[in-house]
């Protein structure tokens, strides 16, 4: 090959820098699915599985008041306000129904468990962290009841954040036109919020505060979202769900980790 077109056939630096741009965010974007769907491995591990019974054991129990929830909700509703003379349409309607509600229900009780199940979560947690890194996550002194008290209030705190922002995506909803685009944010919203639970896990294990724990997730916003979705769509299989909370406090752990790690090498 010449000289000539060696160099004509060579890509522009700025279409490398763009190329090279793109892989770096499509990796950012999957590492936090890819960690999300490792924390049912990491549950399977020695020193692992013991202290994901009681997580695992309360969210089957929430799981299944959701699931009963929402067929026995819908089905009332239903004979309530569906016409005798239409009921064929009951046929029609139950399945979107169906799955609509219980991507709600489940949702909503996974915020709810984890935030029930904290203190539980966080010795979960610091137990995977131990595992991986051989090290405590907690303060030495720290006792097992003041760190499931620091868990417990640092939910409360973050129940108010997410509250305000669900508050405000219902709203727009209501507001005629632009409240179509109340359904696609609410979906964006709801795996970011899910996320924020769960890497308070991890995190909060570590002493971080709300403010510090936000500033972390807003410089891997897609990664943190990406898991925060696989959660909410793992939460709609059936049996797969009943060890998403368990597997997603497993896997936000050795996310965070791993953020940590290449945040003290930058610095380093």
């Amino acid at each position: 090959m010449s000289p000539v077109r060696r160099i004509s056939s060579l890509k522009p630096v700025s279409i490398m820098n763009a190329e090279i741009r793109f892989r770096t965010r499509l990796e950012t974007a999957w590492s936090g699915p890819r960690h999300m769907l490792g924390g049912f491995r990491l549950l399977l591990r020695p020193g692992v599985r013991g202290f994901m019974l009681i997580p695992l054991l309360g969210n089957v129990l929430f799981f299944s008041a959701a699931t009963a929830l929402a067929f026995y909700g819908l089905d009332s509703a239903l004979d309530r306000w569906l016409p005798a003379d239409i009921d064929w349409l009951r046929w029609l309607l139950f399945p979107i129904l169906v799955v609509l509600l219980l991507a709600i229900a489940f949702f909503t009780f996974t915020l709810v468990a984890n935030l029930i199940l904290a203190p539980f979560n966080g010795l979960l947690s610091e137990r995977v962290e131990r595992d991986l890194t051989g090290q405590a996550a907690r303060a030495p002194d720290e006792t097992v009841a003041a760190a499931m008290l620091r868990s417990s209030r640092q939910a409360l705190r973050r129940l108010g954040y997410i509250g305000i922002r669900l508050l405000g995506v219902f709203l727009l909803g209501l507001i005629p036109v632009a409240g179509v685009a109340a359904l696609p944010l609410g979906v964006v919203l709801g795996g970011w919020l899910l996320a924020m639970e769960f890497a308070d896990n991890p995190l909060g294990n570590w002493g971080w505060d709300f403010l510090r724990q936000r500033e972390l997730m807003r410089r891997h916003r897609a990664g943190f979202i990406g898991f925060g979705l696989t959660a909410m769509g793992l939460s709609l299989v059936p049996i797969v769900n009943f060890a998403v909370i368990p597997a997603a406090v497993a896997g936000m752990t050795a996310y965070c980790l791993q953020l940590r790690a290449a945040q003290d090498a930058g610095a380093g």
